[in-house]
């Protein structure tokens, strides 16, 4: 526990945007927070940060929050792959929170949705498909939360990633739909001839 305090020490210090003490994120994925995090700073004085490990030990995430003292105006993705409930049990843990003045600058229901239409964080979490679930649902989620932002204010990200992986999970969701309306068709159709002979 003593070296996590360690490293978000060091971290705060550099002015790191991506607090990763158990190394969940790729340095890669790391590297690309910390250029839309630097942009989105620059031009909006708004510092945005991600939180990522595999527990918070005995901290929830609101003292989480509080040892980290960040300074007004930010923004904060914490996912911890085990939070120690109250009733003793591990469950994993995704939330956003900002202070008070950033709080009306994205929606935070939308970023958080489980449906994949809206949701840019969950839907890829809860596919469960390939290691790097984590990578893709974080840097996804906060590259979402970082355009909100900014398009709230007014300007566009240089550095944005877009949103090709919301529109990718639209495509498979239209590609269901079409298919179970297309099934649906064929077998009305098949019954309609069956009734006529």
């Amino acid at each position: 526990m003593h070296k996590v305090f360690v490293l978000l020490f060091f971290a705060l210090a550099l002015g790191a945007s991506v607090f990763n003490p158990d190394a969940v994120l790729s340095p890669q994925v790391s590297a690309k927070i910390g250029q839309i995090s630097s942009e989105l700073e620059a031009k909006t004085g708004i510092k945005t940060y991600v939180y990522i490990s595999d527990t918070l030990g005995d901290k929830t995430p609101n003292s989480l929050i509080e040892s980290l003292d960040l300074k007004s105006p930010y923004a904060i993705i914490v996912l911890s792959k085990a939070l120690i409930a109250k009733d003793g049990k591990s469950h994993p843990f995704i939330g956003i929170f900002a202070s008070d003045d950033v709080k009306g600058l994205f929606d935070k229901a939308q970023i958080l949705s489980p449906f994949p239409e809206r949701g840019t964080i969950l839907p890829i979490l809860a596919s469960n498909k390939g290691k790097d679930i984590y990578n893709a649902a974080i840097l996804n989620g906060y590259a979402d939360l970082a355009e909100q932002i900014a398009k709230s204010r007014g300007i566009t990200l240089e550095n944005a990633v877009g949103n090709a992986n919301k529109t990718f999970l639209n495509l498979i969701r239209y590609f269901v739909y079409a298919s179970i309306i297309a099934v649906l068709f064929v077998m009305i159709k098949k019954g309609v001839r069956r009734e006529q002979k």
